[in-house]
Formats: structure tokens, sequence, C-alpha cells
């Protein structure tokens, strides 16, 4: 059973992730800004990242930023989970017009529509944990046309 407690804590999760997309969606990108919303020892569960997890996943957004300006990621479900979870449901959209990724900008430039979903841990208004799954094979296809 859920207390007034829990469900406060809960709600703050959510609104940090709903405070972090802002961020993130924002262009120019507040690199630094993005980086504060991570704890010092931050973790990315699903992540291939050596060194620095925090640092590795803000440059992620900031690469994504970069590479293709006009992207914004539509939050369908921002859910709280237990005290201090929120699970996100994310569609993804935008042009590659800078090489994201490294993946040429082509004639005509390349769309792309991804979902995914996110499951991030607050502690004291800091995203500690993350784990994810997004469409990666989907955003290679629709930027290079290859399957």
């Amino acid at each position: 059973m859920m207390t007034a407690a829990t469900t406060a804590l809960a709600n703050d999760a959510v609104e940090t992730i709903r405070d972090f997309y802002a961020v993130a969606d924002a262009r120019p990108m507040d690199a630094t800004a993005l980086r504060g919303y991570f704890a010092d020892d931050f973790t990315d569960h699903d992540g291939h990242h050596d060194g620095n997890h925090a640092d590795a996943v803000a440059g992620l957004y900031g690469a994504l930023a970069a590479g293709a300006p006009d992207s914004t990621h539509e939050l369908a479900m921002v859910l709280p989970s237990g005290e201090d979870k929120a699970i996100v449901y994310w569609r993804y959209t935008g042009t590659n017009t800078d090489n994201l990724f490294g993946m040429p900008t082509m004639d005509p430039v390349r769309a792309f529509d991804i979902a995914g979903i996110e499951i991030f841990t607050i502690k004291d208004g800091k995203i500690t944990d993350m784990w994810h799954v997004e469409e990666i094979a989907k955003l290679v296809e629709s930027l290079t046309g290859e399957q």
C-alpha cells in the first residue's frame, strides 16, 4: 500500500524526469545543466560505457542534439513506480542533419521516429540508475536505408 509519503517521493521522481527531458530537448542543449541531473555515482545498467556513466550519457544526449537539432522526445507516459522510480515510454523523432552518431547526412536528409522505454531511480533529486531499451535497429535503418 502506498502511503502519502511514498506517493510524494514517486511523484518527485516523475517531475525530475519530466524536467530532465525538457533540458535534453532544449536547443541549444545545455550540457552542464543536463549533467547536473545525474548523481556522481550514476549507473547506466544497459550502457556500454568506459569511465564515468553520467558523463557518457550526458554526452550521448549532446550527440543527439548536435546530429539532429530538430529532435525531440514525446513523453507518452511517465509513471511513478515504488518510492523512487519513474518509468518512461517515449517516441523520439528528428532529422539527421549533421552526421548523427557518425552516420552521414544523406540527400535528401533522413528523418527517424523511434520508441523507447526507460526506468530511472531518483534519490535526492538526482538520477542514480537507468535501464533502457530503444529501437536502435530501426534508427539505423531510418538513417541509412539498410536493413
